[in-house]
């Protein structure tokens, strides 16, 4: 009877982690779904990228190919031209069930969420504990990082995230097929996640010893990342190369030239990725996990390349946790901090046997915890979080109730001028400028004045409402506090 007891009692510490898990996945993905939606219902998102994002996907759907209007243009331009992330065509059947941003909004943020099921296994296999495993778990769904990029629009790369977690759990696992679909998945993503997943073939290779089916998965992946990079993109873009090369202008024009000069200037790269900024920066990505990737730095090669990036870029939002620039990095630095505290487990039981190294063992995972804890409260997004933006997504601007009347007026046959802070609102349609983009010539031109982020500047918006004022071509038929919505005369 006592056996039996035992068993039960295990089956059931052994069932609790994992329900645990379940219900803060679910949880999460309510939290966050909510405040995304809220966000985009009280005019806080933005045509740039959610917009675009949107519009590509509803422009697939309809039969006008894999594109949008160029965001600082007025042409029609290949989505391939910003970036290769195909992952959209994927929403395309989610949009025969509901055509709104908010779909891409809701996949992203459940696909995000279920990343946190790789994390747990792979810490429960490598750790043979279902505590910790769903300590790290949970410390994933915490990660500023990963709230932050929930509530920043949609990013297809975003889904990679979880993809590769997936991807390279199977590849431990050594189920190939499966490793294979989540590899592609994320590829599809974004272009340079093809490198990732080439350094996952050379992995494959080297330690799994599956010595062609790894080489095969490498050179496949890197000649993809050549061609979507050196070749696809340049060619539909005016000026042949890829638009992000002007991030690392400081190295060079060209793709060939950036990088001749990263390999025959190492002090230059050296300097650049210790400036105070970037020291802040991996500050940021490590201390929630106390740091613990440092501990396992070869794994830390399969995100190197964006960590590099990042840091040499002359973007400083490329070293902001709240954007989508951390997707490939964050899943090698959960891989990498649950294999640093197997080391420093085995190290401190290992080798200090004395009454401290005990201790020290007792109390690492309450080290990992309070980590975790804190810099969720420092930078996450839940409501107790210091920079947390819940109430003021929740909240509504005074001009909403009649910028939802003119969205349901503005139907999708109609060209649209607007402001980038409404744009997401008006992007289901062939034709979206960036207002003021052809604002004197878009059957509608609507604006929301006083954004500190305006494009190309506050005073060139106010300068186009006050030339559509003045013309006889548009007739105003909303003007409520700062915003502003214009009809062209005679539709």
């Amino acid at each position: 009877m006592n056996r039996i007891y035992r068993t039960l009692d295990q089956a059931v510490d052994r069932a609790t982690p994992r329900k645990l898990l379940w219900l803060c996945i679910a949880l999460f993905v309510v939290y966050f779904s909510f405040v995304a939606f809220a966000r985009h219902d009280n005019f806080y998102s933005r045509r740039l990228d959610l917009g675009n994002m949107d519009q590509t996907v509803w422009n697939v759907l309809h039969g006008n190919g894999f594109t949008l209007t160029d965001p600082m243009g007025t042409a029609q331009e290949s989505r391939l031209a910003i970036h290769a992330d195909f992952l959209m065509i994927l929403m395309v059947p989610l949009y025969l069930l509901w055509s709104n941003p908010k779909m891409l909004v809701l996949v992203q943020t459940v696909i995000v969420c279920l990343g946190a099921l790789p994390v747990y296994w792979i810490a429960s296999d490598k750790l043979k504990s279902r505590k910790l495993s769903l300590l790290f778990a949970v410390g994933y769904l915490l990660y500023p990082p990963v709230e932050r990029m929930m509530l920043h629009d949609f990013h297809a790369v975003a889904l990679s995230m979880t993809f590769l977690l997936f991807a390279y759990w199977y590849m431990c696992r050594k189920r190939y097929v499966w490793f294979t679909l989540f590899a592609i998945l994320a590829g599809l993503g974004k272009e340079q996640i093809w490198l990732t997943v080439g350094l996952m073939g050379l992995y494959i290779a080297i330690r799994n010893k599956k010595i062609w089916f790894g080489l095969l998965v490498s050179f496949l992946s890197f000649f993809t990342f050549y061609y979507l990079f050196w070749r696809a993109i340049p060619a539909v873009t005016p000026a042949r190369q890829h638009f992000a090369l002007v991030y690392l202008s400081d190295f060079g024009d060209r793709q060939n030239v950036i990088i001749k000069n990263l390999l025959e200037k190492p002090w230059i790269v050296l300097r650049t990725i210790l400036l105070p900024d970037r020291l802040y920066y991996y500050f940021q990505l490590l201390i929630p996990l106390a740091f613990l990737p440092l501990f396992a730095p070869w794994l830390l090669i399969f995100c190197a390349h964006s960590v590099l990036i990042n840091a040499l870029s002359n973007n400083a939002l490329l070293r902001q946790i709240d954007y989508q620039y951390t997707s490939d990095i964050t899943p090698f630095l959960f891989v990498a901090a649950i294999e640093g505290y197997a080391i420093v487990s085995a190290f401190v039981s290992g080798r200090l046997q004395s009454k401290y190294g005990r201790h020290l063992l007792r109390f690492l995972p309450g080290i990992v915890m309070t980590s975790i804890g804190v810099t969720a409260i420092l930078w996450g997004e839940l409501p107790v979080g210091m920079q947390s933006r819940f109430l003021y997504f929740t909240s509504s601007q005074p001009e909403n109730s009649v910028m939802r009347q003119v969205e349901v007026v503005v139907k999708p046959m109609y060209t649209v001028s607007a402001t980038n802070n409404i744009g997401a609102h008006f992007s289901e349609r062939e034709h979206l400028y960036n207002f003021p983009l052809n604002a004197l010539s878009a059957d509608y031109s609507i604006a929301l004045l006083g954004d500190q982020y305006a494009w190309p500047s506050g005073d060139a918006q106010k300068s186009a409402v006050d030339e559509l004022l003045k013309s006889p071509d548009y007739t105003l038929i909303i003007h409520d506090h700062n915003f502003y919505a214009f009809k062209k005369k005679g539709l």
